[in-house]
């Protein structure tokens, strides 16, 4: 048959024949060897433009056809079979399709009848569908099913400024294409195969998938949807709406529910009776590797170290909680040091000490408060607990077995501190000095001032507490405070107290053994404060609290120094130490070395260790002095 008639043929055929009439003139104009153009053998001059990929059958030849710019058939036209099956790749068999193609864009024309072909073909894949629907868009469409609708990688103003128009008529556009595609999703033939998808994607997997995972059970997710350039995988949430997607990770529940119960069950390890997850069962349940469970936590913001799981960034003091609570027992600040692999074992106990999340139960022992252990308040301040037990008096030989054997101190240790003038002994008993021998002395657990209490300075005229503005802070989370800062805010055992500061309540209780700050959270969302930053209270005279926020700046550890005890900013050697001396009203002679010892006594040991560092500098070492024995037993006075 001549090829001018080759048009006609096909469309007197039946549209049952039409699919073997294309197959057997394609395969005729596959043979051709002549120089005519294709749209001189087929007799055409004229016709619309038509991307003709949408009618092949093999992805071979929508490449070829698209690196070499022929999709549209009116370029198509004008080459000639020769120049076709020169192009590289081009065998005879993807020859034979690029024509059929050819040939069944000009005889079929609407873009409908060949989806009936497609969609009628039982071999038709749900990636062929999408293909061709994709393929019956305009370029305005492609674009924002592209960028809108699949990926989601743009704004409604930014492709409004590409197309020329309003981002509420992108808006618009938007939603009739998604009307479109619900629309063609329910017909039969697609919604058939989106089953099948469905039970590929789904079969026998747990809650959470990693996207190689299903890639394995499922190749076809990597094929290119060649009309919008994108793969079928930035289409699996349009696809199958049950299914929560987010880079690497696919889930049949909410991506977040997961990420929280996660998050959840690494930061919380205590026993619960609530039915949560511990991390064992978890991973487990989700049926994760080793190395996909990695992931997972980088992805829910945790991390393991240490053989646990803690949250990105995790300070010191938090790795310690988490490394105790795995341990369930207390440990020695060498025993978590190992555990954590840090080497400064001095700086790591100062900061266990300043934690309040974190127990001392012995002279080098740690715990968690929650365990109820009993906490270590040093030497001197377990002594007066028993001798108030006890009624006024208790054997000292008593004390001395006991604190050995429950804290592992020294019996020296117990008899130097029992030999100091506050303590009376007489016939092996010991009892508080000026408590008579005659019945059980009556006076009070002795109070510790502000001057022997952590955080607390003297500045300005009064004693002010110190509060470091952390995450928990600014979360709204309440803290515990030495009961020092209870003799300062006059809270009695027993009771608790609310305070105004700048319009605002602060709850001060010492309802538990420990005292409690309540939320200052309005307080310094009002202040603006922000992580690093130091918060000052003070008492006033009319039952309100003063509240003056200091603003964390360059961190020299003179910087340092002066933001954490409160004194004036730039100041440095002589000056500094003068200053910082008053802050803990002390006497102007005081050393820099007895200013470390006494920071350490009172428990200031995160302000002692950066003091210590600044006294090693050039700059203060010619000014520094051996301390003389008062300085030593004043520092040992304080707490």
């Amino acid at each position: 048959m001549g090829s001018g008639r080759i048009l006609d043929a096909l469309a007197a055929a039946s549209s049952n024949d039409r699919a073997d009439w294309i197959a057997t003139y394609g395969a005729e104009l596959a043979a051709h060897g002549g120089g005519e153009s294709l749209g001189d053998l087929l007799k055409i001059s004229v016709c619309e433009p038509v991307d003709i990929r949408r009618y092949c059958s093999a992805e071979r030849a929508r490449d070829i056809l698209l690196a070499n710019s022929l999709q549209d058939r009116r370029v198509l036209l004008q080459t000639t079979v020769p120049e076709l099956r020169g192009l590289t790749g081009c065998d005879q068999r993807t020859l034979k399709d690029v024509l059929n193609a050819l040939l069944a864009s000009l005889v079929e024309g609407d873009v409908r009848d060949r989806g009936e072909t497609v969609q009628n073909e039982p071999h038709a894949t749900l990636h062929d569908l999408l293909e061709l629907w994709t393929s019956s868009l305009d370029d305005r469409q492609r674009l924002i099913l592209r960028h809108r609708m699949a990926r989601r990688d743009r704004s409604l103003d930014d492709l409004g400024n590409e197309l020329g128009v309003s981002r509420a008529r992108v808006g618009q556009l938007e939603k009739k294409l998604a009307d479109n595609f619900a629309a063609w999703r329910q017909s039969s033939p697609v919604a058939e195969r989106i089953g099948q998808f469905h039970w590929w994607v789904f079969n026998g997997s747990s809650p959470l998938m990693t996207f190689e995972a299903v890639s394995a059970r499922v190749p076809e997710l990597s094929d290119l949807v060649h009309p919008v350039g994108i793969e079928l995988s930035n289409f699996l949430e349009m696809l199958l709406p049950d299914l929560d997607v987010d880079g690497p990770w696919l889930a049949t529940k909410p991506l977040s529910d997961l990420r929280d119960v996660t998050f959840y069950s690494a930061t919380h390890r205590e026993k619960r009776s609530d039915g949560g997850y511990d991390l064992d069962k978890l991973q487990a349940e989700l049926g994760l590797d080793d190395y996909a469970w990695s992931s997972w936590l980088e992805y829910c913001g945790l991390r393991k170290a240490a053989g646990i799981v803690v949250r990105k960034g995790a300070s010191q003091p938090e790795l310690a909680v988490a490394v105790l609570a795995a341990a369930g027992h207390p440990l020695s600040v060498e025993e978590i040091a190992e555990r954590l692999q840090v080497d400064g074992v001095r700086s790591l106990r100062g900061r266990l000490q300043a934690d309040d999340r974190i127990a001392r139960v012995g002279p080098n022992s740690y715990g968690l408060p929650e365990w109820n252990l009993e906490t270590y308040e040093g030497i001197r301040e377990e002594i007066v607990q028993r001798i108030e037990r006890g009624g006024g008096r208790v054997l000292l030989a008593d004390v001395v077995d006991e604190l050995v054997e429950q804290f592992g101190v020294s019996p020296a240790s117990v008899r130097a501190y029992a030999a100091r003038r506050e303590f009376s002994r007489r016939d092996g008993w010991i009892r508080l000095a000026g408590n008579g021998d005659d019945g059980p002395s009556q006076a009070s657990r002795k109070m510790p001032t502000p001057g022997e209490t952590r955080r607390c300075f003297f500045l300005r005229g009064q004693w002010w507490f110190r509060v470091d503005i952390n995450k928990e802070v600014l979360r709204g989370s309440g803290f515990t405070a030495p009961r020092g800062v209870m003799a300062l805010f006059q809270v009695a055992e027993g009771t608790e107290r609310v305070f105004a500061a700048l319009a605002q309540e602060i709850r001060i209780s010492w309802a538990a053994p420990q005292p409690q700050f309540g939320s200052i959270r309005s307080l310094v969302t009002q202040l603006q404060a922000k992580i690093g930053d130091v918060l000052w209270l003070a008492p006033t005279d009319r039952g309100a609290v003063r509240a003056r926020l200091v603003r964390a700046w360059n961190k020299t550890e003179d910087d340092e120094i002066a933001l954490r005890s409160g004194v004036q900013r730039g100041l440095s050697g002589e000056d500094l130490r003068l200053a910082v001396a008053g802050a803990l009203a002390l006497s102007v002679q005081t050393s820099w070395a007895a200013l470390v010892m006494s920071l350490r006594a009172r428990g200031d040991l995160d302000l002692a260790e950066i003091v210590e560092g600044y006294t090693l500098s050039e700059s203060c070492r010619a000014l520094d002095s051996v301390p003389g024995l008062d300085d030593f037993f004043a520092a040992l006075g304080g707490r």
